[in-house]
């Protein structure tokens, strides 16, 4: 059984099958509308497998509701303003729609991808971060800023105000209210819909944190505890050790943990590392929350699949987030090729139907293995990120050395246009040709988190930041446990 495709601007037609197989919106570019075709795919689905018995108590939220009502905080959590699109997906997402043999629905899970934690702390002067620090900045439910700590002006968080704050496609009141009751109609308790109010308000308040040299020596020390202050308070932990644990964290040597002491620059480093690496296992957290209200204990017999990933993207300024979700479509394409094209005309043939084989010419391979292959793409970023000495430009060099004129998909740039930042390379897409600036790859891909913070965080009297870091080993943990390969936005 094959379902067709919803109509779609994007040149690529999105795939879909059914009867637990998934359901693909394509990999069109940004702003194409897969996002949009999602949520219409997810209210129809919801409503068509809709109980029909009478519901004992009509205030209780009911489970086509909920699976619905997971778009506002995920799109508040995972989407933002780009210079293509004004709600634009910065992560993947795969639900699964769960019916009974009776066709009824009986649950529902969901898996997401590649968040873009770099927007947390820096946008493009024509972008902006993502919709709930904008929403919470409202006054549509007047408690949040008095429990965040919160000012009336956006600008007074370094974090969130670098590129646009107003959109004016997007009501950020309207939101605010639409993101606050889904919290209640998933299920979420006051203490953790309010805990993630506060989570994400300390993300806000991480970027008013000051440091200065101390002296003529290469050490930090805080330039003003305010903002540690408010951070203490929101996450229920001691403002003068985390001062303390960001300038002088323990390391370990031999069997022994030793202080280390780090200068202005590395200790800023941490600080944006642990802003984006909250608000990461933030955005995870609320989708786990979400999985379990979704999880009724019904019987699954079968299930309906709906991929919504982040659009092809070729800006002018294209980095490692570029990249990542680039090759992410890349490989998508290539399965969507495989089975609508290949894999069509091959039953046509074995079914006896007259049919002349066509060629679509799409055969993405060569792309796909300058990534994954052994001294790939992927593979060089990985040793270099393993490196203590590497830099962007080693790694450019690598890069070059291994794959210009070697591979058909590795090229030279073209030269900028006025305005428009360097190119280092550019890779041959099934979209599009697309230079890429490598600058900042290596420490992207690294992002180290402050292991002495994360122990200090562990031991929080908040709930809620005590359960996102359950999973990190912190302190303790071997050195070969903390490297790895880490591709920044995941």
């Amino acid at each position: 059984m094959r379902c067709l495709p919803i109509s779609s601007p994007s040149p690529t037609a999105p795939a879909w099958t059914c009867c637990n197989m998934p359901i693909f919106s394509s990999s069109g570019e940004s702003g194409a509308g897969k996002t949009e075709n999602t949520k219409k795919v997810l209210s129809y689905f919801a409503n068509v497998g809709a109980t029909t018995k009478k519901k004992e108590d009509e205030n209780k939220p009911n489970l086509e509701d909920q699976i619905v009502q997971t778009n506002p905080p995920l799109e508040a959590y995972g989407n933002a303003k780009t210079t293509r699109n004004d709600n634009s997906s910065r992560f993947g997402k795969f639900i699964r729609i769960h019916f009974a043999p009776n066709g009824k629905l009986s649950g529902a899970d969901i898996e997401v991808y590649l968040l873009e934690k770099a927007r947390v702390v820096s946008q493009a002067p024509a972008e902006r971060g993502y919709h709930i620090f904008y929403q919470m900045m409202t006054d549509q439910v007047p408690y949040i800023k008095k429990i965040c700590k919160l000012s009336n002006d956006i600008y007074d968080y370094h974090y969130e105000a670098q590129g646009k704050v107003t959109v004016p496609t997007i009501d950020d009141n309207e939101d605010m209210e639409f993101t606050h009751n889904a919290f209640t109609i998933l299920n979420f308790t006051d203490e953790e819909r309010d805990s993630c109010y506060k989570i994400t308000a300390a993300v806000m308040h991480m970027g008013n944190m000051k440091f200065k040299q101390r002296g003529r020596e290469e050490q930090a020390e805080p330039d003003g505890t305010e903002a540690g202050e408010i951070l203490g308070e929101l996450l229920a932990t001691d403002s003068e050790e985390l001062y303390r644990n960001l300038c002088k964290p323990k390391i370990k040597v031999g069997a022994e943990f030793v202080t280390q002491g780090r200068n202005v620059a590395q200790v800023y480093y941490s600080v944006s590392a642990l802003a984006k690496g909250v608000f990461d296992r933030l955005f995870k957290w609320i989708v786990k929350k979400c999985n379990q209200t979704l999880e009724t204990g019904m019987k699954r017999a079968m299930f309906i699949g709906v991929l919504d990933i982040a659009g092809f993207e070729i800006f002018d300024f294209n980095g490692f987030e570029q990249i990542c979700i680039n090759f992410c479509n890349e490989k998508l394409q290539q399965f969507f090729n495989h089975h609508m094209f290949v894999l069509e005309q091959e039953e046509y043939k074995a079914e006896g139907i007259d049919w002349v084989f066509v060629d679509f010419g799409m055969d993405l391979q060569a792309c796909i293995e300058l990534f994954e292959k052994k001294l790939g793409l992927l593979a060089i970023l990985e040793e270099e990120s393993m490196f203590p000495k590497a830099t962007d430009k080693t790694f450019e060099e690598k890069l070059k050395a291994n794959h210009l004129g070697k591979s058909p998909c590795f090229i030279k740039p073209k030269p900028p246009k006025p305005g428009q930042s360097e190119g280092h390379f550019a890779i041959v897409h099934y979209a599009g040709t697309v230079t890429y600036n490598l600058s900042g790859w290596v420490e992207k891909n690294k992002d180290p988190l402050n292991d002495t913070v994360v122990d200090q965080l562990k031991k929080s009297k908040m709930p809620l930041l005590v359960e996102l870091f359950a999973d990190h080993p912190g302190q303790s943990a071997p050195a070969e446990a903390k490297g790895g390969m880490n591709l920044g936005i995941l």
